[in-house]
């Protein structure tokens, strides 16, 4: 007999819920420990999906026995674990007939837009508010060119992406990914290349502000740094919630010999060499390891479960005179509370080892999503952080809007999800040999209130007024990811 205990349900969908409700009205006509035989799944919509790529996500299959007071808990759990693939616009179990002895159920998909050939337009800064206003919005520090993903490519989830960008950078990259592998589609394999050269690079920070070479661009600029890199790598998937990634990665990296005389020329500030030894050029090879346990409703956007990732990276691998240890830890627990209500708590480490690094293993806080809340415009250089962020957020709105594509009946209409938030952030950023600001080696407190925008394609875009211990405050911009 098969039976499941549901904790998660997918975010909330119209179309879901009254097919929830149709599924509850016909089996109020059974007792609680009537069961069936599960004889067929019938599947529509997945034009290009395989099958057996769905089938490996649900919490049922062909044959099972399943009771009558378990169906509901089953279609919950089979379209949370669908809709986190990322392969569905919408994805809705249900029952398609039933006789004395046996059960036929249905699934019904919308799969999203798969190829996004598209133009490429995006700023360099770390974040929307550096380039708006420290950068004036300088158009000489965007790039431009072409973005071509393909995700779903053979319809086994597998990912090509190609990237041709000019501008303030140039990036040439190549990747691939097939994660379902092997007899039980719990193996897979990554493989990728890439260069790149940058105009200006970040060679130091001073008082938490990153010091630039050269301090202005033109498009005529000389590129100052280049890199080379492979990678390859596996992955495995047991379940739908256990995820590991092996990767191997080889870089060469070279900085123009105008940083190295820069840096020299301020070791007395406490400027620390790029690269060991204050050369011009790196060679290294690399291995990580990340290792994932999601147990969200939505990985893009929770508002319920717990995710944990984990990562160890190890650089230099006996092949060069740069040598780094690694861990980060990211984990967040999140509380529905009641119908339109969610309570957050979310916590991120690292640490870096030995401490005596170069300041290309230096940046910690204020890059990528390691930043606190209302200290946007800093960085915090180090070997060993982390960041504790609560919030608790209440949906304000959430409609269809009707668009010009009204026979397509994918994007007729678009969901748009307003939340409102108030949130707390608590950090520190450890430096053993730092003499240039005041933010580091101390415990930081951020606070403020903000709107989450969300929409199709894990489309998440983020409005916040915060405030920080300095006494500064100010309106930040954010798309991101929540988790």
């Amino acid at each position: 007999m098969l039976c499941s205990v549901v904790r998660l349900s997918a975010q909330p969908s119209v179309v879901y819920e009254q097919a929830k409700e149709k599924t509850k009205q016909l089996l109020a006509a059974y007792t609680a420990d009537r069961q069936w035989v599960l004889k067929e799944i019938f599947m529509k919509g997945n034009t290009i999906t395989k099958n057996y790529i769905i089938h490996r996500e649900l919490p049922f299959k062909k044959g099972d026995s399943v009771r009558a007071d378990h169906l509901i808990g089953l279609f919950d759990q089979a379209r949370f674990n669908l809709m986190n693939t990322n392969l569905f616009l919408e994805a809705t179990p249900t029952v398609d007939s039933i006789s004395d002895e046996e059960i036929f159920i249905r699934l019904n998909f919308k799969e999203r837009w798969y190829i996004f050939p598209l133009p490429y337009f995006k700023f360099i800064d770390r974040n929307l508010n550096q380039w708006l206003f420290e950068q004036n919005a300088s158009l000489e520090r965007v790039n431009y060119g072409i973005k071509f993903t393909w995700e779903n490519l053979s319809g086994r989830r597998d990912q090509l992406r190609f990237n041709v960008i000019n501008g303030y950078n140039r990036d040439f990259r190549l990747y691939y990914e097939k994660p379902y592998s092997g007899k039980k589609l719990e193996h897979g394999y990554f493989f990728g290349a890439g260069y790149s050269r940058q105009r200006q690079l970040t060679y130091s920070t001073e008082d938490h502000k990153q010091i630039f070479h050269p301090i202005a661009i033109d498009p005529r600029s000389d590129f100052v740094k280049s890199t080379l890199l492979f990678e390859l790598g596996y992955t495995y998937r047991r379940g739908v919630r256990f995820r590991h990634r092996l990767g191997l990665r080889y870089v060469q990296e070279e900085i123009s010999d105008s940083v190295r005389i820069l840096i020299s020329a301020n070791s007395a500030k406490g400027y620390r060499p790029f690269f060991p030894g204050n050369n011009t050029a790196l060679r290294f090879a690399q291995i990580d390891y990340n290792f994932q346990y999601l147990n969200l409703n939505n990985n893009a956007y929770p508002w319920q479960g717990f995710g944990f990732s984990g990562d160890f990276i190890h650089r230099g691998f006996g092949m060069a005179d740069i040598q780094l240890w690694q861990m980060n830890i990211k984990a967040g627990q999140y509380w529905k509370i009641g119908a339109k209500n969610s309570f957050s708590l979310n916590g991120k480490g690292i640490l870096k080892f030995p401490f005596d690094q170069p300041m290309y293993n230096l940046p910690l806080l204020g890059y990528g999503d390691w930043y606190l809340r209302g200290l946007e415009y800093y960085v915090l250089d180090g070997v060993a952080g982390g960041i504790i962020s609560a919030s608790l957020r209440r949906e304000m709105l959430n409609i269809n809007v009707p668009t010009i594509f009204q026979k397509s009946e994918k994007y007729r209409k678009i969901p748009v999800k307003v939340i409102a938030k108030v949130f707390v952030d608590q950090g520190a950023a450890h430096h053993p040999f730092s003499n240039q600001g005041m933010l580091n080696n101390r415990w930081l407190v951020t606070y403020g209130c903000g709107l989450d925008v969300l929409s199709y394609y894990d489309f998440v875009s983020q409005i916040e007024w915060s405030f920080n211990q300095l006494g500064e405050n100010g309106l930040f911009l954010h798309v991101r990811r929540e988790f």
